[in-house]
């Protein structure tokens, strides 16, 4: 009940994204209407091509983050294989109702392929965690460098969101006495749980090792930063696709306020909440409805493209298994 529940909410906020969108966007009205086709149609397809090309190189550099934690750890895989892995993720979380879907059978391939799931396991969770704290550090400095013009209630609550929930992450992990509680509590209930809980316990320990190499960590700081700078750049030239006169520097300030909030785990699959949180926030820094939501629908079917690139591969990369 629980699940349909949330299902239901998420849905529910998907609608009314859509319906706030399309108000926003003037698709109401012929004008509207008009505006956001002729933005389309004036696209340049030499600047598309270069995007695209960026969207590849974003997804590389996701992938060397991976692949430098798992080298840190001793795990014998190569890169090409990790990248491979990366975009089999990003294909299933085009087609899994959650966008951390992807994180959980990349994780299962990389564990067959190794023969240690904890590891593998851990090994994502470090990446994404690593990722997700530094863009919530960039999308704060970028509302405090525009306090005026995002002084929002539902962009500082998403702030105030994300901290409390990686705060309670790390406490979780490093602080154990409260799953060492929980543990207990439940096998003195349910005893057949024993083997969930021997899982988990790896889990924790693979992901408490990565605490004894900091300059894994550091490392894997410094890639989330290149990363975010990159995908600056691709916001930057996707815009630069329908409109000429875009400033990088809003693209600067604007582009992790925008990538945290589609991060928001409210609408099934983030359904309408990409196209939602570019046009809102693009509108905030001055630019046309018609130009947020082009570059909006134009980095969605860039994912699909990267994970149709994932649904090529996945055949030749998740049948191996470890020897």
């Amino acid at each position: 009940m629980h699940k349909n529940t949330l299902k239901i909410v998420q849905i529910t906020v998907a609608i009314c994204l859509l319906v706030a969108l399309i108000y926003h966007a003037g698709l109401l009205t012929e004008e509207g209407r008009t505006r956001l086709l002729k933005t389309f149609i004036g696209a340049d397809l030499r600047i598309l091509f270069f995007a695209i090309c960026l969207g590849v190189i974003i997804n590389m550099s996701s992938a060397f983050k991976w692949w430098m934690l798992l080298k840190s750890r001793a795990v014998a895989v190569g890169y090409w294989r990790i990248f491979c892995y990366y975009l089999v993720g990003q294909f299933y979380n085009q087609v899994l109702p959650t966008s951390v879907g992807g994180d959980v059978v990349r994780s299962y391939e990389l564990g067959k392929y190794t023969g240690n799931k904890a590891e593998a396991m851990a090994s994502v969770f470090v990446e994404r965690y690593t990722g997700v704290l530094v863009l919530l550090l960039v999308a704060g400095l970028a509302v405090l460098i525009q306090l005026s013009r995002f002084n929002n209630a539902f962009i500082i609550a998403s702030l105030i969101a994300f901290s409390i929930g990686l705060g309670l992450i790390a406490w979780l992990i490093f602080d154990l006495k409260v799953y060492l509680w929980i543990k207990q509590q439940v096998l003195a209930r349910l005893p057949s749980m024993g083997s969930v809980f021997e899982k988990i316990d790896k889990l924790l320990d693979s992901i408490a090792d990565y605490r004894h190499n900091p300059m894994a960590i550091l490392v894997a700081f410094a890639n989330s930063f290149v990363f975010y700078f990159l995908a600056v750049i691709n916001v930057y030239v996707t815009a630069l696709v329908f409109q000429a006169d875009v400033s990088f520097a809003d693209m600067l300030i604007a582009t992790p306020i925008i990538m945290l909030l589609m991060n928001l785990p409210i609408s099934l699959g983030n359904l309408f909440l990409m196209e939602a949180s570019y046009t809102g926030i693009l509108a905030i820094m001055g630019y046309s409805p018609a130009l947020g939501l082009s570059v909006a629908v134009t980095m969605r079917l860039k994912s699909l493209f990267d994970g149709m690139l994932g649904g090529v591969l996945h055949p030749f990369f998740v049948t191996k298994r470890h020897q």
